[in-house]
């Protein structure tokens, strides 16, 4: 099965398990062999605001990147992930969840439900038309019922049932406008989607150039705005690929690549610290949907200023940089220092301590700090010190200390006493790849 497809159906899935009730607008015949870029879903109004949330814990189960997320209109959500192929290639697949026009599965009801979509969207793809097509020759008298309810002009109707019989869409695609028209319902104006904008900074090369026509490339399916800086035309960016920086250049919205590597591990690193900073952003702006629903004092301890004058109150300190929201459902007695590297959506519980063994070694003496990977659960006076990884999914048991490494998915309680190596199936089974669709 393609990577694509069996994210699809893996996605569909999950809406049958939660009890959405999803149309979906396209033919689902192809979905097994090949799903297409952006699966379009048709669903109730009152199941439209949980679907966030729901999108969210589907990529975390799934180790996929959600790299996306906005509202493209008040009716609708769309939302995009990424994954690596065998080959470390990135691959996406995007969603959209809209609001449709009919109840029901039924052919007639598919037929203007679709209809209405690309109307909309001002778009009539190959696709979709021969899949109307054949909703529209299952049931023909149903569907042109349909038809003539939702547009009263007989000359908009006309056009739509000629095209549907003939197979001929040149007409509808160039009256598309009119049928938007014709609808006749009220839409809140809302400002179009800027495109991100990556920079490509640095010492002006060749290698620079070949770089960023090749992360283009590879990111072409995101939409970014990807320039360099004497074509940028005095835009602003969002993030910066910096070449030949010095190693030393650390910021959230910045990744330096050397000279001295390879054309293929700048591109991995470009991609990745891209891709990276996009789940981010996604994770600021809906932290309740994609994080958790965090309290006010949690809110305010990761403000960088108005944090440490919370954290007097709530005794508590956080000295490392957060490029994703911290889940703290208790945020007392929690102290974080400075060069601790934190993953997305980790949770960590009240009195826990991340920091160094021996207060008294700097860094550059051997006094490095934790990584904690995505996805880590940190229990209630957990203490996790010195230079360990904690792997993605891991959870840290209360009052646990860690003083050496973690595997993936894995449990540790006590003093190092790490449970499912060996003996936990399901722990090993999540860290081996299933059908390449897992970031490494």
């Amino acid at each position: 099965m393609e990577e694509r497809g069996y994210v699809a159906e893996a996605l569909l899935e999950r809406l049958r398990a939660e009890g959405i009730a999803y149309r979906l607008i396209g033919d689902p015949a192809s979905l097994p062999e090949r799903a297409p870029e952006e699966l379009e879903l048709a669903v109730p109004s009152g199941q439209l605001g949980g679907l966030p949330q729901l999108v969210s814990r589907f990529a975390q189960d799934f180790d996929l990147r959600l790299v996306e997320l906005y509202r493209p209109g008040r009716a609708a959500w769309r939302a995009a992930v990424a994954w690596s192929n065998e080959v470390g290639h990135p691959r996406f697949m995007a969603m959209r969840f809209f609001v449709g026009e009919e109840e029901g599965v039924t052919p007639d009801a598919l037929f203007v439900c679709g209809l209405v979509d690309a109307a909309d969207k001002g778009v009539l793809g190959e696709a979709r038309a021969l899949w109307l097509a054949r909703l529209w020759q299952a049931e023909p008298q149903h569907a042109l019922e349909q038809v003539t309810r939702r547009w009263r002009n007989e000359r908009d109707w006309r056009v739509i049932a000629n095209a549907a019989r003939s197979g001929n869409w040149g007409a509808l695609r160039s009256h598309l406008p009119q049928l938007r028209r014709s609808l006749r319902r009220f839409r809140l104006p809302h400002w179009p989607r800027r495109a991100p904008r990556v920079l490509f900074t640095g010492r002006d090369s060749p290698q620079r150039t070949e770089l960023m026509i090749r992360v283009q490339g590879r990111l072409a399916p995101l939409g970014l705005d990807i320039f360099e800086h004497l074509a940028g035309e005095g835009r602003r960016a969002d993030f910066r690929v910096v070449f030949d920086a010095p190693p030393e250049l650390d910021q959230a919205d910045t990744v330096a690549v050397r000279a001295e590597q390879s054309l293929p591990e700048m591109i991995a690193l470009a991609e990745g610290s891209i891709l990276r900073w996009l789940e981010c952003r996604v994770e600021r702006r809906y932290p309740d949907a994609v994080v958790g629903a965090n309290p006010l004092a949690a809110r305010l301890l990761q403000l960088p200023l108005v944090g440490r004058l919370v954290g007097v109150l709530l005794n508590s300190r956080i000295d490392c940089r957060i490029r994703s929201p911290l889940l703290m459902p208790l945020p007392y007695g929690i102290v974080i220092e400075r060069g601790v590297s934190l993953g997305s959506r980790v949770t960590v519980m009240h009195q826990v301590t991340i920091g160094r063994k021996d207060p008294v070694v700097p860094r550059e003496h051997g006094g490095n700090l934790a990584v904690i990977e995505d996805n880590v659960f940190i229990g209630a006076g957990a203490k996790v010190l010195g230079p360990v990884r904690i792997g993605r999914g891991a959870t840290v048991g209360a009052n646990a200390v860690v003083t050496r490494d973690v595997p993936s998915h894995c449990t540790v309680v006590g003093a190092n006493r790490i449970l499912g190596v060996e003996d936990n199936a399901v722990a090993a089974r999540r860290r081996r790849k299933e059908d390449a669709v897992v970031n490494t």
